[in-house]
């Protein structure tokens, strides 16, 4: 192991040169570690790690996570004809809109959180899910550079007009995931670790959310 090695692992070097995919040398704020398969196709090799390089100091030199810390800014959105994954979309919007969802959303945060306080969902009384033909979108690092352009997507949350977008697929259960897991990302701070219980209330009727996180063993608030 080499001197510079040794000095990253115990934390000291940062943004030091790391090898490419295409054995060159880049700062290493400028490598991706390639923990993202489905896009890895669309993305210049320039971008990515050397295979050989260990990822514990890529991370450590301040390589970003393609799958973690990539920005994805969408560029075309266009809505599908699908009558089944329109149904889907248009029965989980149903759901969310219900004070029942929201009140559960709020409580799967106090169980996994603790958080005493109740966060304000209120917006998801308005919020749309609507199944998409394609999503494109474009990559960015965290400091705005791009990475690539025009790929294919799977969701996007259109936060001012408070649309989750999903791409169309055959399979309900794919969809669902999908929702799920924008919606976790919409929570930030107090996203969830396991996803099933969301999930569950996502797809279950509203006035049964309540039912489904007591046979869960979701936390109540205290009275």
């Amino acid at each position: 192991m080499s001197q510079a090695q040794l000095s990253l692992e115990g934390g000291s070097v940062k943004n030091i040169p790391i090898l490419n995919a295409n054995n060159q040398l880049f700062p290493a704020n400028k490598i991706l570690i390639p923990d993202a398969h489905w896009w890895l196709d669309y993305i210049d090799s320039a971008w990515l790690l050397h295979p050989q390089v260990s990822v514990k100091l890529a991370k450590l030199a301040g390589s970003f996570s393609l799958f973690k810390d990539i920005i994805e800014i969408p560029q075309n959105v266009k809505p599908a004809d699908n009558n089944q994954s329109n149904e889907w979309c248009l029965k989980w919007q149903n759901t969310l809109n219900y004070p029942e969802f929201i009140h559960g959303l709020q409580r799967l945060i106090f169980h996994y959180h603790d958080l005493e306080s109740e966060v304000d969902f209120n917006w998801l009384k308005t919020a749309q899910v609507i199944s998409a033909s394609e999503i494109n979108v474009d990559l960015f690092l965290p400091d705005k550079t791009l990475v690539s352009s025009s790929i294919p997507g799977v969701y996007y949350f259109d936060a001012n007009q408070r649309i989750f977008y999903l791409i169309s697929s055959a399979s309900r259960y794919i969809m669902l995931c999908y929702l799920t897991e924008i919606i976790n990302i919409q929570l930030e701070n107090f996203s969830l670790d396991n996803l099933l219980p969301l999930a569950s209330i996502i797809d279950a009727e509203p006035e049964n959310v309540t039912f489904l996180l007591n046979e869960l063993r979701i936390k109540s608030f205290p009275s």
